[in-house]
């Protein structure tokens, strides 16, 4: 008896020092804001390379799992002497070897057939700069002949400017030029650095996808070990879930993006339009970016062809508006199905967010990292519905003015009339 009451005053004991430590972090997080968040990204940083390999990890996960489930079970058939052990490393090397071969290919056809199209629209675009710049000075000079008002504005402005020029050459021309030079260095030293981060990337990717296995049984362990069974289970489904809205959506944008850019070329070269793989090239890159891709990729592509002809330019937005609302009526629910299970609003009010706390990576990856969220949230809220013993189904909350208003068939019944979303199917296997 005595035992009992010495645990439950060490669980207490423990539970208030970690209390105690987290509001003491909490406290210096909050007195020094900033320094913590350049904390963050300084740890951002030396964690770069772990995180690119991750990456990559994830997106040559699933190549090899096709190669790991059907290459063992053929060399135990084929070999009957050989170990289970040896033969699932011979499928894992094989299936990493293959990975890497097939996205090095797929790369490599990529650009041979992307880059001499960049290159003569590129060299396209050269060749008329004279003509480009002709056609915006005589739309500059009609203006301002038109407009007096606008030549005046325009002469008080080039006055400020070479008087702000004058000032800057006697001033600040000096310290200006060695902060363009390092800049330049740093821009320098940031390419380096990029290209090392990929490089110890691709290496942590083989080492990730030869012990994912060992990882993963690892996690559970240490999870299993930490808590209480109920609490164990949760926390294995959430990683589950986590995984499928992840692995849905990235590798949907994808190939949905893919689509799109072919789609986008095809137009293009149905229309006539100039610039039609550079521009499929872009629309079919920040198509990658949610509800806010096809929008990203039109303003400079429309630029482009503006300088051509306006008339195309203005074929080329209602045909980028038509191809967005098929992508995103058709074409991405069809593909990304249930994976992200969010409404518009959401994933209009998650881009913004993250993009505003983390940037690119925050424009790309806050759709799913909300989504996770969005579905723990509605599972805590669940489970506090049925310990209370009404029902989960939003639609019996639409009319309710107070709690007894609630129709009372049962704890966690959903109603006939709004029926639960059902979520996807879990995959056979999510190493």
């Amino acid at each position: 008896m005595r035992n009992d009451s010495d645990k439950r005053y060490v669980k207490w004991g423990l539970t208030a020092l970690a209390v105690i430590f987290v509001s003491i972090v909490l406290v210096v997080i909050f007195i020094d804001l900033p320094g913590f968040f350049a904390m963050l990204r300084a740890l951002g940083a030396i964690l770069a390379p772990l995180a690119t390999g991750a990456i990559f990890a994830f997106l040559l996960n699933p190549l090899v799992r096709f190669v790991d489930s059907r290459l063992e079970p053929l060399l135990l058939r084929a070999f009957p002497r050989m170990k289970p052990r040896a033969a699932r490393h011979a499928a894992r090397a094989v299936g990493i070897v293959f990975a890497l071969a097939f996205a090095a290919l797929v790369l490599y056809a990529f650009f041979s057939m992307l880059l001499p199209q960049l290159y003569e629209s590129v060299l396209g675009i050269v060749d008329h700069a004279d003509e480009y710049y002709g056609i915006i000075e005589t739309w500059g000079t009609n203006l301002i002949d038109d407009n007096p008002a606008i030549r005046e504005y325009i002469d008080q402005l080039l006055d400020r400017l070479f008087e702000f020029v004058n000032n800057w050459v006697t001033t600040t021309f000096l310290s200006d030029v060695q902060k363009l030079l390092t800049t330049l260095t740093s821009s320098v030293y940031a390419i380096f650095k990029g290209a090392a981060n990929l490089v110890v990337g691709l290496a942590a990717s083989i080492y990730i996808l030869w012990s994912k296995d060992a990882f993963q049984a690892q996690a559970k362990k240490l999870i299993v070990a930490l808590f209480r069974p109920g609490q164990a289970d949760y926390i294995l489904k959430t990683g589950r879930g986590i995984y499928r809205v992840f692995n849905g959506f990235v590798l949907g944008k994808l190939v949905d993006s893919a689509i799109i850019g072919v789609l986008c070329y095809a137009g293009m070269a149905l229309l006539k339009l100039p610039y039609p793989a550079l521009i499929s090239t872009i629309v079919g890159v920040t198509n990658i970016v949610p509800f806010f891709g096809p929008l990203i990729g039109a303003i400079p592509s429309t630029f482009l062809i503006l300088l051509v002809n306006p008339l195309q330019a203005f074929y080329f937005v209602v045909f980028i508006l038509v191809l967005q609302q098929i992508d995103g009526n058709i074409i991405g629910p069809r593909i990304l199905g249930n994976t992200v299970g969010i409404s518009g609003f959401w994933i209009i009010a998650s881009i913004t967010v993250a993009t505003g706390l983390f940037g690119f990576a925050g424009m790309i990856f806050g759709v799913p990292v909300f989504a996770v969220l969005h579905s723990m949230i509605c599972d805590w809220v669940n489970a506090a519905l049925r310990r209370k013993e009404r029902t989960t189904s939003t639609g019996a909350y639409y009319a309710i003015e107070r709690v007894e208003d609630l129709a009372q068939d049962g704890p966690g019944s959903p109603e006939p009339d709004a029926p639960a979303p059902a979520p996807p199917a879990p995959p056979a296997d999510d190493t």
